[in-house]
């Protein structure tokens, strides 16, 4: 199997793990039904959610350059480190479904104000940047994927090819609400509503249930390669 292959198939699970994003996505839904301009402010959000996940995948990448770079046994500490992070993720992915999620609308709704479609833009590029920052789950499973990519034997074009995979995935949950609204505004409006009610309801469990798994899939993977299992 490719260095390439084996990458791809390491980064998957986690960039569709960091996409599981209840708030993310219902945040995107609010400014698709309640914006004046839905397009723009929608489009802003998504390149404002676009550039936090950049920042944190190449986070992730100085993460694993800097301690393959700056210590001899380079595995060992990124090891400890999958097993910290799982086992972070397992807390988190537990009060995700113990705690009831608390939905953006109020906050996007009480702040909104007719203006220029230049701070209507800009105000949905904060949205999008503030929504991916507070969900600490993504901002844990894209830093832990940009570290399997830096410490990957892949070369640069393969290494950004899978960088641009991660952050399309991850970033599914604004993308596909998005050019459904584009191509088909109207159906668009009330399949997303009934998505926006039932993330309401049953999206915390759905997100923790997806951060358990990653967070286990982590502890196990850094446990086996320290050797304890």
């Amino acid at each position: 199997m490719s260095s390439f292959l084996t990458l791809l198939i390491q980064i998957l699970p986690l960039a569709f793990g960091a996409a599981v994003s209840p708030t993310a996505l219902m945040g995107i839904i609010i400014l698709l039904s309640v914006s004046k301009k839905p397009k723009l402010q929608s489009f802003g959000y998504y390149i404002g959610s676009l550039i936090l996940i950049i920042i944190v995948t190449f986070i992730g990448i100085l993460l694993g350059t800097g301690i393959t770079t700056g210590y001899n046994k380079p595995h060992l500490l990124l090891d400890w480190i999958d097993v910290i992070l799982g086992i972070l993720l397992l807390f988190l992915g537990t009060r995700r479904i113990i705690q009831n999620q608390k939905s953006p609308t109020n906050r996007i709704q009480s702040s909104y104000e007719p203006k220029s479609n230049l701070n209507l833009f800009f105000k949905g590029i904060s949205y999008g940047f503030a929504l991916f920052l507070i969900n600490f789950s993504t901002t844990i499973i894209v830093i832990e994927a940009g570290k399997e990519i830096a410490v990957s034997p892949v070369g640069l074009i393969g290494k950004l090819l899978i960088i641009i995979i991660l952050i399309i995935i991850t970033l599914l949950v604004c993308e596909v609400p998005l050019l459904m609204y584009v191509l088909y505004p109207e159906k668009a409006k009330k399949i997303l509503l009934k998505v926006n009610k039932w993330m309401q309801r049953n999206g915390h469990i759905l997100m923790g249930i997806v951060i358990f798994l990653i967070g286990a899939y982590l502890i196990l993977v850094g446990l086996a390669r320290l050797g304890f299992i």
